[in-house]
């Protein structure tokens, strides 16, 4: 709800607020609708499957030299324009989530998480891999799509997505046309952002074991076809998801040990393709291969 703003000092505060759950966190922010409305886009809400631990709070307040960003009541940040306000309460609850994960023993991975039926994939790869368009054609045909950024790993093997939501480049409806059907979508700087939800509803994230993890390649420009499949032996597993692990807390030594853990059970495959459709061809094949044992 929104109502007019209450004058204290120099700053103005409107009555506009929102609560969403980030991991093991609940975030609540409340303040000028300019900034809110910026942010809320970037922050869809999934339903997760464990109860929060710990809260998180941010107030936003029109000051004289800007936009006046609150952390738990106390100044954070003054930043000029309600787009710099939301990226600080952005970045800064996004630090927060991931250091309680860590803590709590979980590592973080530069990956897609998709369950194909009963089988848990994790799509390992660079920025510009191909990993959201190939999500976001995953969400299309129906599949389970946990997330489509990165994802949470224990030494126990299970694994937890990051709700994130998509960014999409310019270009993406000509890979995935379904795009077009759907109504315009909000456009942050350079990039669309699309709720997981929009596509399918509800969003509904699962901690599960890692059954296979698929290293993602990309055909040279201007190449097409079938996606080719390969096995992938454990240490260049390893080497790929300490490339794209962001280790919070936790050292070398103990990020290693988490990774080897959260894969101890899983296949390593790559696929290379230059097509999200044949990709996903080629995943399906990967998820019905028979499973090692655990």
């Amino acid at each position: 709800m929104r109502g007019p703003a209450a004058r204290r000092g120099s700053a103005a505060i409107a009555d506009e607020a929102f609560a969403l759950r980030l991991l093991w966190h609940t975030v609540h922010v409340a303040g000028e609708p300019a900034v809110l409305d910026v942010l809320l886009p970037l922050l869809p809400q999934a339903t997760h499957p464990m109860p929060p631990r710990a809260e998180m709070r941010y107030r936003v307040l029109r000051h004289a030299d800007g936009w006046e960003v609150q952390e738990e009541g106390d100044r954070l940040a003054v930043v000029p324009t309600p787009q710099a306000a939301s990226d600080a309460i952005y970045v800064r609850a996004h630090r927060r989530a991931f250091e309680l994960a860590s803590l709590a023993g979980w590592s973080r991975v530069h990956a897609l998480t998709v369950d194909l039926g009963t089988v848990r994939v994790l799509v390992v790869g660079p920025s510009g891999a191909g990993k959201t368009t190939l999500g976001l054609r995953l969400l299309f045909d129906g599949e389970a799509v946990q997330g489509d950024e990165s994802v949470l790993v224990h030494r126990t093997g299970s694994s937890l997505a990051v709700p994130r939501a998509f960014h999409l480049k310019d270009g993406t409806a000509d890979l995935v046309p379904e795009l077009r059907g759907l109504p315009p979508l909000t456009r942050v700087e350079d990039v669309a952002v699309l709720d997981p939800s929009t596509v399918r509803s509800p969003w509904v994230l699962t901690e599960a074991v890692v059954d296979r993890v698929v290293l993602l390649d990309r055909l040279p420009e201007g190449r097409t076809g079938a996606a080719h499949v390969e096995p992938v032996p454990g240490p260049v597993v390893l080497e790929a998801l300490v490339q794209q692990a962001f280790p919070v807390t936790e050292g070398k030594g103990e990020l290693v040990r988490t990774l080897v853990g959260a894969t101890a059970g899983a296949s390593g495959h790559r696929v290379v393709s230059g097509h999200p459709a044949a990709t996903v061809d080629a995943l399906r094949r990967v998820a019905e291969y028979p499973s090692p044992i655990r």
